[in-house]
């Protein structure tokens, strides 16, 4: 029962520091002149937008060095923050990524869920959003899977339900998003696990971020679906959703369609059972 104690007041260290380093962040911006107002006016494709989320990782990567370094008294390595040597977790990361909206967007283009209308490249908006959503990937992915899930972990809590109780504050994380239903949250959860899946067996987070990484950014730059319910950005194809929602998922995106669950859930024993035990185990 002890340890469960410590790892609770961990978390909330771990949220109070973050915040203090946020509130230190928004500072800056504002001694640069960045109000508040200006980026919750930001469009998906400002700049403001990716140094919020650089402020936010930032944050993420202080509060947690903190907690590791000079409570547990461990080397920041502990969270598996680092691509050295992981040549084989990013190829899988990018893979997984582009088989789910290679399958999900082409099912849905053949049972008319999803319409292509438009096929146009910005080669600013492309890069632009790749750059914003490898950000994304590594603020979520640090703070769930680096820190949450391996101070879980650490303290000898069973790997599966270590692995469902992070997700589940994963995808609590987007409650407050745009179009979000009860079906979204649990492909949310269902998302949340497929990212930690690898994590269980090598303790390191390049896989999770770049599955996360390009998992929003084919979802957005290239399908052209709103990201869990985010403002649509310029993407390769523009798309218009017929009327049945649970199957294209709505305004949400496709997080939010039966398609993206069935697609996650045979993915999820796939990385559980055949590719995540073949990772070399690494807190490097």
């Amino acid at each position: 029962m002890k340890k469960y104690l410590v790892l609770i007041l961990q978390i909330v260290a771990f949220l109070i520091l973050m915040g203090l380093f946020m509130m230190i962040g928004s500072a800056l911006m504002l001694l640069a002149g960045v109000s508040p107002t200006s980026i919750g006016r930001a469009s998906a494709g400002s700049f403001l937008v990716v140094v919020q989320e650089v402020i936010l990782f930032v944050s993420i990567l202080l509060a947690a060095y903190v907690i590791v370094c000079f409570w547990e008294k461990k080397p920041f390595s502990d969270l598996g923050f680092s691509f050295v040597r992981r040549g084989k977790d990013i190829w899988w990361g990018f893979l997984v990524a582009l088989m789910i909206y290679a399958i999900g967007f082409a099912v849905s283009l053949l049972f008319g869920w999803v319409k292509i209308v438009d096929v146009g490249f910005s080669a600013h908006d492309f890069f632009f959003y790749l750059l914003l959503m490898l950000f994304v990937g590594m603020a979520e992915e640090l703070m769930c899977r680096g820190f949450l899930l391996g101070r879980m972990l650490n303290v000898g809590m069973h790997p599966l339900l270590a692995l469902v109780l992070s997700s589940l504050v994963f995808a609590a994380m987007h409650l407050g998003n745009d179009g979000i239903t009860w079906f979204a949250f649990v492909n949310l959860v269902l998302a949340g696990i497929l990212l930690g899946a690898t994590y269980l067996y090598t303790r390191n987070l390049a896989f999770p971020i770049i599955l996360h990484c390009f998992w929003n950014f084919i979802q957005g730059a290239v399908c052209g679906y709103a990201v869990s319910g985010s403002e649509k950005i310029n993407s390769v194809f523009s798309i218009a959703l017929d009327e049945h929602t649970l199957m294209n998922g709505g305004e949400f995106g496709f997080e939010g369609s039966l398609v993206c669950t069935i697609l996650m859930l045979v993915f999820i024993v796939i990385l559980l059972r055949y590719i995540g035990p073949k990772l070399e185990v690494s807190r490097h």
